[in-house]
């Protein structure tokens, strides 16, 4: 069943946490696009690190939720 394998959408704007390798993350999201290998969906996450904004990029769904 595709819905099934539906993966859980996200919006600019939204304040979500991005578990990485080393720890969560808080951000928000600040970019929606398709990888052209895998045809996913994925996602930039504006964070704030030292004082300055970061942006990760390339941010699958799976690792991304909601605040």
């Amino acid at each position: 069943n595709i819905r099934a394998m539906k993966k859980e959408e996200f919006k600019k704007g939204q304040s979500v946490v991005v578990t990485t390798k080393k720890d969560d993350i808080l951000g928000t999201i600040s970019g929606i696009y398709t990888n052209i290998c895998t045809f996913e969906t994925e996602y930039s996450v504006d964070y704030l690190k030292d004082g300055k904004i970061w942006t990760m990029i390339g941010v699958p769904s799976r690792e991304i939720h909601l605040v």
